[in-house]
């Protein structure tokens, strides 16, 4: 059901007041016919840029053709982006021709191969090849690849182009099954049926086709019969797809700057949304105590040289950088950044004058987990220990046996442990920057 049909007519000022500011399509129709269908991340600014007085002519065709407006919301810009995809084909509006070029839509095809590959094209490009399924048109190609990006955390599935030997880096970090590598199949060790593969393009099909609520029952009712049979690591791999499909929905908006985001999700978010992230890092973490402070370390050099580290610290979630503290790092020689963490955990324990976190985030995987660890523990047991791995975006977690993906947290959640990485990553690497600087200077 459409959440509100304006008549063209009304003002430019009531349109955009009874406009929502949030996700959503909409249509502009002439009598009960589409001409054009739209996408937007605020519906109140798209809708509001097309009564501009310096709109293009096509703009103010459109504008004098059409009689109402139709708008529906929907809960993030995948959403829209989908729904987007579905009425065009629909209905086939005549100005998404006019004002876009046919060439410029995107189109998700899915090869006709023993294990197909997911390929973005034009629709150009769709004319003799094998395809056994096209999804679209999409009008927006960094929002289709974001999507499928996402889609294949969850159901990974192979894009090398060409058979071969050693597995692909995909392969490895678990994003593709391994079945592009020929003969020497990377697979996960769970996973022993090539069935599996189809059934995450399945997946990922029902998915971009808008099927979002019919996959989820299914899934769950996969997990449930799993569980039923006491298949438990079926039914934790169900149960990670269910949330990561819910979590992908929930990205309001998947085209804006991740730096950016980071930020906004701490500046604007206020104390109620940071209670609702705290109290999500504590059930992730474990431990009855509250989390303020946090923070952040990492390492900064090359091949050992100019090696710093840094500490940054956020307060209920929000950066405090008077707090924040650089180290050159002094007894470390070699290129040995366990070492060098080590080091800047003992010289930081030192000083209790600057207050104790309560979570301490470290930049890198188990082994720098365990490094701090070593130094931190047996003294220091209040304060919780976490380390962030970027290349596969898995937070390690001090007494858990496995990592915990991002991708499967709330999106404040997630954006909070990526600002705080990002931050001592980019607090050491300038101070690294200004000793190499000082360096070349004496030289």
């Amino acid at each position: 059901m459409y959440h509100k049909t304006v008549a063209i007519s009304t003002t430019l000022a009531k349109i955009v007041k009874s406009a929502p500011a949030s996700p959503g399509v909409y249509i502009f129709k002439r009598g009960g016919t589409a001409v054009y269908i739209g996408k937007a991340g605020n519906l109140k600014k798209r809708l509001g840029s097309y009564f501009r007085a310096n709109a293009g002519p096509k703009v103010r065709a459109l504008r004098t053709e059409a009689t109402a407006i139709e708008w529906q919301e929907t809960g993030s810009e995948i959403e829209a982006l989908i729904r987007e995809a579905e009425l065009i084909k629909r209905h086939l509006p005549k100005y998404n021709v006019l004002l876009r070029d046919d060439k410029s839509y995107y189109y998700a095809a899915f090869t006709a191969e023993k294990f197909p590959r997911v390929l973005v094209v034009h629709k150009t490009h769709l004319a003799g090849k094998r395809f056994f399924r096209v999804i679209g048109p999409f009008t927006n190609g960094s929002a289709l690849f974001g999507t499928l990006k996402l889609l294949r955390r969850i159901f990974p599935y192979c894009t090398c182009k060409q058979s071969h030997k050693r597995p692909c880096v995909n392969a490895q970090i678990r994003r593709c099954l391994g079945f592009c590598c020929g003969k020497n199949n990377f697979q996960f060790p769970i996973l022993n049926s090539q069935n599996y593969y189809r059934t995450n393009i399945k997946n990922v099909i029902a998915v971009l086709s808008g099927k979002r609520e019919r996959i989820l029952s299914r899934l769950k009712r996969e997990m449930r019969e799993a569980s039923q049979k006491h298949e438990f690591e079926s039914a934790a791999r169900l149960r990670d797809q269910i949330a990561g499909i819910k979590n992908i929905f929930s990205h309001r908006h998947i085209l804006e700057d991740d730096g950016r985001a980071r930020k906004q999700t701490l500046q604007y978010g206020g104390i109620l949304r940071w209670k609702r992230t705290e109290q999500e890092i504590r059930n992730i973490l474990g431990g009855k105590g509250k989390i303020v402070r946090v923070e952040g370390y990492d390492i900064s050099h090359i091949s050992g040289t100019a090696a710093t580290g840094s500490m940054v610290v956020f307060i209920n979630g929000r950066p405090v950088k008077s707090l924040y503290r650089k180290f050159k790092i002094k007894t470390v020689r070699q290129a040995h950044d366990l070492a060098m963490h080590q080091e800047v955990m003992r010289r930081r324990l030192a000083h209790e004058e600057w207050g104790m976190p309560d979570l301490i985030v470290i930049d890198g995987g188990l082994p720098q987990l365990h490094a701090i660890a070593a130094v931190l523990r047996p003294g220091n047991s209040r304060i919780r220990l976490a380390a962030l791995a970027k290349r596969e975006e898995e937070l390690y977690i001090e007494g858990s046996a496995r990592p915990v993906r991002l991708a499967l947290l709330s999106r404040d959640a997630m954006l909070f442990f990526q600002y705080v990485r990002d931050e001592s990553h980019r607090f050491a690497k300038k101070y690294h920057h200004k000793l190499r600087a000082m360096s070349y200077r004496n030289v």
